[in-house]
């Protein structure tokens, strides 16, 4: 007969659950590609009554199932607890940064254990709050309070859960056996072969477009500056057009000598008449 948690917590054990009927265990693993796991667990039972007796009793059975299925775990590095107190349930919350796979190895035969296989891991445990020692006068839980997920680096191969991605959960009832297992890749799945072919063609045609767009510029620029003058400072340095050469005047006629002139005498100037001199004037 397979090991049950309830007959294993006892008297006190089974007297809480006897009288709440009701345990809360929910848990959150991701696992990490260098052999570390990151999460959360809470595991808590139902107070029956307000009473510090009850409060103990919660307390004791809660601590109980924690180490039949998480043994040490909360020894481990990178582990802190605290007091968890919600909906008049009372227990524990096991935080969790990388913690090493080899704190999931409760000796319980219903223990959360994860190991490595290869480029794989494997996950496995068992939750089973259905003793016959338990009334069924009280309600079942809703599936809410009975809850686990793992989340896988890559792609997950096998499982018996609900499978989401890479994340496979599980829930159940309180009086109900739930057997998890799962096996999923280490690492991370990378991108389709389709997908990086794709994107490589994508980039190669990126690449051409942008080198044929600047060859042709650059053909169109050299064209425009062969055929106008590039404006501005520039100008200045473009020399003027050659003046065309002037025309050959033609030969001039020769000049004809004139014969010499016969020298004539230059005709003699008159003199002018003499004043004639005043008649003396007589005395007064």
């Amino acid at each position: 007969m397979k090991r049950r948690i309830l007959p294993r917590i006892l008297a006190v054990g089974v007297l809480v659950l006897a009288l709440a009927g009701c345990v809360r265990f929910q848990a959150d693993l991701t696992l990490n590609p260098e052999d570390t796991v990151d999460g959360s667990i809470v595991v808590a039972v139902l107070v029956s009554e307000d009473t510090d007796e009850a409060r103990e009793q919660s307390l004791t059975a809660a601590d109980q199932i924690e180490a039949d299925l998480l043994g040490s775990l909360r020894d481990a590095s990178g582990v802190t607890t605290s007091a968890y107190e919600e909906d008049d349930y009372i227990g524990s919350r096991i935080v969790f940064d990388d913690v090493a796979l080899d704190a999931f190895s409760g000796q319980s035969e219903d223990s959360l254990r994860i190991v490595r296989d290869g480029d794989e891991y494997l996950f496995t445990g068992a939750l089973d709050f259905s003793g016959e020692s338990i009334p069924s006068e009280e309600p079942v839980e809703g599936d809410d309070n009975l809850t686990v997920s793992v989340t896988f680096p890559g792609e997950v191969t096998e499982h018996n859960g609900e499978l989401t991605g890479t994340t496979v959960s599980w829930s159940t009832a309180v009086d109900q056996r739930l057997e998890m297992s799962a096996r999923g890749s280490a690492t991370p799945a990378g991108p389709p072969i389709l997908l990086i072919v794709g994107i490589a063609l994508v980039v190669l045609l990126v690449i051409a477009a942008v080198v044929a767009v600047l060859l042709f510029v650059r053909s169109r620029a050299k064209k425009n500056a062969a055929v106008t003058a590039v404006p501005g400072a520039d100008a200045a340095a473009v020399p003027a057009p050659a003046a065309a050469p002037a025309a050959e005047a033609p030969p001039a006629a020769p000049v004809v000598e004139a014969p010499p002139a016969a020298e004539t005498p230059a005709p003699k100037t008159p003199r002018a008449p003499k004043t004639p001199k005043a008649p003396p004037t007589g005395e007064a």
